[in-house]
């Protein structure tokens, strides 16, 4: 089988419910207060490994409860932990409010950023057992590069989720193979706002024509679109009803990963991965919403799955 990498944040999500979200000065009640592991890394990775992949995650956590709390999450969903315990620097935090359905975050990067460029030349041993190398911004830019680099350099396949949103230099950009961004990501990459079917098109051919070799744009209840045989096609979303949004984008990005080392074409990959996604999102949490490859081609042979 072939070995994924996953390169990115570990954090623990302390998770609250609210019918609504406050206004400025004022308190609400909210309910189902929850600590769970996430961080863009570690779901991306969760998702693979529940999906079959085999996989490693490259990361720092904090010499602290939330810490191990962390690693045993990535050891107990099947994903190998190269995993850094710094004590110089907490496990990050995210701080996440969930309103009918939506997620609004606050992140403390802690130890993910002590994700350094020196940390991943050290362990290039696990670029060159890799096949394919997943990346998101979490972690401090110049280690997404020098990641980005080093991957290809031992002819990995390079996957890049820009979340949250920073400025991409161009030589990352050229050394970026899968490329999976949302709309809002793909609008501050190609500089204009992103609406409707025909604007997803020229979208995709602007970030085609500055180097990125598969984008495939994720369109929240709209599903995703990605070039497939020489045309843009549009995988619809499966209708779910939402509960808690925040894994939903690593989801779909680990089940493409997952499926792409098992063989299966682009168009295959990302039906898979929007299932997963639909089932991650009619779930609350982050790591813990991800459904296994079991639970996934079940929702698939539903006879009305759509």
């Amino acid at each position: 089988m072939n070995k994924i990498l996953v390169v990115g944040s570990v954090n623990i999500d302390l998770v609250i419910k609210t019918e609504r979200i406050p206004s400025l000065g004022e308190t609400v009640s909210g309910s189902g207060f929850s600590t769970i592991c996430g961080g863009k890394g570690a779901n991306q990775a969760v998702a693979i490994a529940k999906s079959g992949g085999d996989v490693t995650m490259l990361a720092c956590v904090g010499d602290d409860v939330y810490g191990k709390m962390a690693i045993s999450n990535l050891n107990q969903a099947g994903v190998c932990p190269a995993v850094k315990v710094c004590d110089n620097a907490p496990t990050g935090v995210a701080v996440i409010t969930v309103c009918g359905g939506d997620n609004h975050i606050i992140l403390d990067a802690g130890a993910n950023g002590l994700v350094t460029k020196e940390m991943i030349a050290a362990n290039e041993a696990l670029f060159q057992a890799a096949d394919i190398v997943v990346l998101q911004l979490e972690i401090p830019m110049e280690a997404v590069e020098t990641a980005a680099r080093l991957a290809k350099k031992h002819g990995c396949t390079v996957v890049l989720n820009p979340a949250p949103f920073q400025p991409l230099s161009r030589e990352l950009i050229l050394n970026v193979d899968l490329f999976v961004p949302n709309e809002f990501e793909a609008s501050q990459v190609v500089g204009f706002e992103i609406s409707g079917k025909e604007q997803v098109k020229k979208a995709i051919s602007a970030l085609e024509e500055m180097g990125i070799k598969q984008p495939v744009i994720t369109l929240g209840a709209q599903g995703s679109a990605f070039r497939y045989g020489g045309e843009v096609v549009f995988q619809p979303a499966f209708r779910v009803t939402a509960v808690d949004t925040t894994a939903a984008g690593d989801t779909f990005i680990g089940g493409i990963c997952a499926c792409l080392c098992r063989g299966l074409t682009l168009k295959e990959s990302v039906r898979y991965a929007s299932a997963a996604s639909a089932i991650a999102v009619s779930r609350f949490g982050a790591s813990v919403s991800v459904p296994s490859k079991e639970e996934v081609l079940t929702f698939l042979s539903l006879p009305n799955c759509e």
